[in-house]
């Protein structure tokens, strides 16, 4: 299969213990945390440690709200600079999809700091409404299968997201777009939304070791231009096969979509997250890889910066 970028991946350990901690405030490099979840998971990695590390020593605010998807309450994590918005404006728009354990944590939410770094004004969407990270595998499965049964509600569930990301006044839409990222379940999240093509600016998606398939719910339709999708991909993960790869990739382009493919070579399921060091995580097909991460999210930032405008 022909891939847009093959690298060879090299993996290096971070020594830490999982653990959930209460935190109604952290500062990190400037960056002042508004009220959060009373339970929110750190893996006990530096951020120096995180693919992104310290995106610049810029001060950037961040808040936590309440959205809805019909009767649904879900929980938003918003960061952006004040001062550029306050000096140039509102800020182009990137939504961050959680992986399979939720939003409250603080992989996600310090993404969403270093990207507001960069210039956007980044939200953490919510796919579970518990308030929380779900680590029982029978509660997260009674949320997900609903999800997993239809697609289109999984694709409604980002568009809420999206909606309430665009209605925020620190976002500028129609002269710039909307970007969204996704991490593992959150891949195949912003991906759906690309596929419904129902977002209006939504001009590029970001699959980081997403599920990768193509459910055949989703059908071109008249409604302009899809975006464009940059899919980053581990040779070795266990959940995409390499017909499932095919699958997805041959499904976008059915659907108008233009993508990229980034395969990294040997790099496993979760190569982005430093904690995947164990013995049993690497049965289970997880794996950090710090080659993978660093170039993963180096293509990232690329990709977002040329499909969305920063003034």
């Amino acid at each position: 299969m022909a891939c847009a970028n093959k690298a060879v991946s090299t993996s290096h350990s971070f020594a830490a213990s999982s653990r959930v901690c209460r935190r109604p405030v952290r500062t990190v490099r400037g960056f002042k945390r508004a009220e959060a979840s009373s339970m929110h998971f750190d893996a006990g990695i530096p951020l120096e440690g995180l693919p992104w590390g310290v995106e610049g020593s810029r001060e950037v605010e961040s808040r936590t709200f309440s959205y809805r998807d019909g009767d649904i309450a879900l929980e938003a994590y918003m960061a952006w600079d004040t001062e550029k918005v306050a000096a140039e404006g509102p800020r182009p728009g990137v939504l961050v999809a959680h992986t399979a354990i939720g939003m409250q944590e603080y992989f996600i939410t310090s993404c969403c700091q270093s990207l507001a770094r960069l210039g956007y004004t980044a939200m953490a969407l919510d796919l579970f409404g518990a308030g929380q990270c779900v680590f029982d595998k029978e509660v997260r499965n009674g949320i997900l299968q609903p999800l997993r049964d239809d697609r289109r509600r999984l694709a409604k569930r980002v568009q809420a997201a999206y909606d309430a990301l665009v209605n925020e006044s620190s976002v500028v839409k129609e002269t710039s777009g909307v970007a969204a990222v996704g991490f593992c379940l959150g891949g195949q999240a912003v991906l759906d939304l690309a596929r419904a093509n129902t977002a209006k600016e939504l001009r590029g998606v970001v699959s980081f070791h997403g599920v990768l398939d193509h459910p055949s719910i989703f059908t071109k339709s008249g409604e302009g231009k899809p975006p464009n999708a940059l899919i980053l991909h581990g040779e070795s993960d266990p959940f995409t096969d390499e017909d499932k790869l095919r699958e997805c990739l041959d499904g976008l382009t059915s659907l108008g979509m233009t993508w990229d493919l980034h395969v990294y070579s040997g790099a496993k399921h979760a190569f982005t997250r430093p904690e995947k060091t164990t013995d049993e995580d690497f049965d289970s097909g997880f794996q950090y890889d710090a080659r993978a991460a660093s170039q993963s999210w180096s293509s990232c930032k690329t990709f977002i910066e040329s499909v969305i405008e920063k003034s």
